[in-house]
C-alpha cells in the first residue's frame, strides 16, 4: 500500500513534537509581515520573480515523557530524549529544468537507553527538465523516509513501533506534444523501484518494482471531443513472484462541453487484470465530468464499472480569500511499490492549500514558497495535518477512501481541520485464494480520524498552538479481531528571538487502547529551537 507521504518530506519537529511543531521548522525566510492576510496581499512578494529560492536549517528538541516506549507495550518507562534536525530545502528553476529538494536527518538519543538511539534520513530530490522544447520531458527523483509496519502502536509521536526505511527512485520521460490547436499527445513510461532497510530478518518487509506506461489522445470538445486511453501497470516484489500483478486498460472517452467551464464525458474500454496464476477481464464503462468555473474552484468525477466492482475518483477544490478546502474521495487498486509522490500528502496538505490561496496572485512557484514559508511561520500553522497513514502489505490492495481539509485564515487566528476515512482491503483475483495463507503482510484494515488545529498570535513574537488528533483503526478479514484507538493533544509556545531563529515550549498527551500492545498513555514536555540559516 501505499504511504501517504508527499516527495516534499515532513518538517523535522512534526515527528520530534507533534503535528503542531512542523510550522516552526518552517520559520520564515522573508521579512515579517503584520498578519496573514496581508502575505497573501502581496505586502511582502519579492520585487522579481527568484531563480533559485535556498532555506537551510537545524532544529534541536529536548523532550521528557513519562512512557518512552508508548505504544510498544510493557511497563511505561521515563526517559529524556534528545533530537536532532538538520535540514536543506531548494527549490531552483529554469529554462529548461528545476530541481526541488527537501532533505533531512533526524538523530535520536534516549539518555537512559529506554529505546535505542538512531539516525534516520528523511527527504527527497526531484527533477524535472525539457529535453527537446515541448516535446520530450524526463522526471526523476528519489525519496527516502521512516515507514510504521502496524497501524495499531502508538502514532504521531517520535518514532516510535515498529519502523523500517523505505527508498524510493523514480524515473519518468514522457511526450507531451499539441499536434495541433486542441489535439494532444501524451505518452509516459515510468519506473519505480523501491528498496528496504533496518528491517528485521522474519519482518517478510522486501522492496520491488513497479512500472506504469501510458499513450493518451485527446481532443477539446468544441461542443464534442474524445480521448483514446492505454495504460498498464505492473508490479513485482523481490523474490516474490506470487505477488506480482499486471492491469491493462483500454478506453474511449465522449466529452461534450455543456459550456465553456462545464464538460461531461460517457467511457467505455476493456480491461484485464493478471496476478500469479489467475487473471480477469471485465468491460469498462462510466461517466465523467468535470467543472471550472475559474482558477480557483475546480470540480472533477470519474465514475466506472471495473473488474472489481465500482471505481471512482472525485476532487474537489476551491475557497474564498481566507477559506480554502479540498476534498479527495477515490476508489481503486493501489500498490504499496507505485510510487509515493502520487499521494495526497499528510505532511503537506495545509502547505497546499495555502499555495492554493496564494495561486491567481503569484504566478511563480517560488514567489508561492517563500510566501507559504512566511505564513507558516508568522501563524503557527503546521505545514500538514494527519490523514489516513499508508503500512507495507505483499499484495494489490483495492483502497477506498475519502479526505477532506479545510484551512481558515484570520489577522491573528487560524484554524485548519482534516478529516478522513480509508478501508484497504487485499485484492487476489479468483483462484488466488491459497495466496492468503502465504501473505507476510495484510492490508485488510478501516481507518477513521480527524485532525484540528488552531493557532493565534498572541504578540509579534509569540503564537501559540493547538492540536487535537483521533484515529480509530478497526480490522477485518484476516485482520479481524484487530483494532486501536488513539487521542491526542499538543499545546506549543513558539517564541521568536530573531528573524531567523525560534523557540518553542510545549506539553502532549496521548491515549492508546489497542488489542495489539495494550492500553497505554503518556505525558510529556518539550523545548527546542529551530534556527534558519
Amino acid at each position: 500500500m501505499k504511504l501517504r507521504m508527499h516527495v516534499v518530506a515532513r518538517a523535522a519537529l512534526a515527528v520530534c513534537a507533534g503535528v503542531a511543531a512542523a510550522g516552526t521548522v518552517r520559520a520564515q525566510v522573508i521579512p515579517r509581515l503584520s498578519g496573514p492576510l496581508q502575505a497573501a496581499s502581496g505586502a511582502a512578494a519579492p520585487a522579481s520573480p527568484p531563480t533559485t529560492y535556498v532555506a537551510p536549517s537545524v532544529a534541536v528538541l529536548v523532550t521528557q515523557t513519562d512512557n518512552s516506549n508508548f505504544g510498544l507495550g510493557g511497563a511505561p518507562q521515563s526517559d529524556t530524549l534528545f533530537e536532532v534536525a538538520p535540514r536543506l530545502f531548494l527549490d531552483s528553476e529554469h529554462a529548461r529544468w528545476q530541481v526541488r529538494a527537501d532533505i533531512g536527518l533526524h538523530g535520536m538519543y534516549y539518555r537512559r537507553g529506554t529505546e535505542p538511539s538512531l539516525v534516520a534520513p528523511d527527504g527527497s530530490v526531484n527533477l524535472h527538465s525539457e529535453l527537446v522544447d515541448h516535446f520530450l520531458f524526463l522526471d526523476a527523483g528519489v525519496l527516502s523516509q521512516q515507514a510504521a509496519i502496524s497501524p495499531y502502536v502508538g502514532q504521531g509521536g517520535p518514532l516510535q513501533g515498529p519502523r523500517f526505511t523505505s527508498t524510493q527512485w523514480q524515473l519518468k520521460p514522457y511526450i507531451n506534444r499539441e499536434l495541433r490547436p486542441g489535439l494532444r499527445l501524451q505518452a509516459h513510461s515510468e519506473a519505480t523501484w523501491t528498496n528496504v532497510s533496518n528491517v528485521g530478518a522474519q519482518s517478510g518487509i522486501v522492496g520491488g518494482r513497479y512500472l506504469d506506461q501510458l499513450v493518451r489522445l485527446d481532443q477539446a470538445p468544441l461542443d464534442w471531443g474524445y480521448g483514446l486511453v492505454a495504460e498498464q501497470s505492473y508490479s513485482t516484489y523481490t523474490d516474490q513472484p506470487y505477488a506480482s500483478f499486471r492491469d491493462t486498460t483500454a478506453r474511449a472517452i465522449l466529452n461534450y462541453a455543456v459550456t465553456p467551464q462545464w464538460v461531461v464525458g460517457l467511457i467505455g474500454g476493456r480491461e484485464k487484470a493478471q496476478a500469479y496464476r489467475a487473471d480477469a477481464t471485465a468491460a469498462i464503462y462510466g461517466v465523467r465530468t468535470q467543472w471550472q468555473p475559474d482558477l480557483q474552484h475546480r470540480v472533477q468525477a470519474t465514475v466506472e464499472h471495473r473488474f472489481f466492482g465500482t471505481g471512482w475518483g472525485l476532487e474537489a477544490t476551491g475557497g474564498t480569500p481566507l477559506l480554502r478546502y479540498t476534498l479527495n474521495w477515490t476508489r481503486g487498486l493501489g500498490s504499496y511499490l507505485a510510487p509515493l509522490s502520487g499521494n495526497a500528502s499528510s505532511a503537506t496538505n495545509i502547505s497546499a492549500l495555502l499555495d492554493g490561496l496564494l495561486t491567481s496572485r503569484y504566478p511563480s512557484p517560488l514567489q508561492r514558497a517563500q510566501l507559504v514559508e512566511s505564513l507558516l511561520g508568522n501563524s503557527g500553522l503546521p505545514a500538514g495535518l494527519s490523514t489516513a497513514g499508508g503500512y507495507y502489505t505483499s499484495s494489490t490492495v483495492l483502497r477506498n477512501s475519502a479526505v477532506a481539509t479545510v484551512l481558515l485564515l484570520h489577522e491573528r487566528d487560524s484554524y485548519a481541520l482534516s478529516l478522513y476515512r480509508s478501508r484497504s482491503e487485499d485484492l487476489f483475483l479468483p483462484g488466488q485464494q491459497v495466496l492468503r495463507l502465504i501473505q507476510t503482510a495484510s492490508s485488510d484494515n478501516v481507518q477513521t480520524g480527524a485532525a484540528f488545529n488552531y493557532g493565534h498570535r498572541l504578540t509579534p513574537l509569540d503564537t501559540l498552538n493547538v492540536t487535537l488528533q483521533r484515529e480509530i483503526d478497526t480490522g477485518f478479514g484476516l485482520n479481524a479481531g484487530t483494532s486501536a484507538r488513539q487521542s491526542s493533544l499538543i499545546l506549543q509556545l513558539n517564541h521568536k528571538f530573531t528573524p531567523g531563529t525560534i523557540g518553542l515550549i510545549g506539553a502532549r498527551r496521548r491515549l492508546l487502547r489497542s488489542t495489539v500492545v495494550g492500553d497505554t498513555a503518556e505525558t510529556g514536555v518539550f523545548a527546542g529551537l529551530v534556527h534558519r540559516f
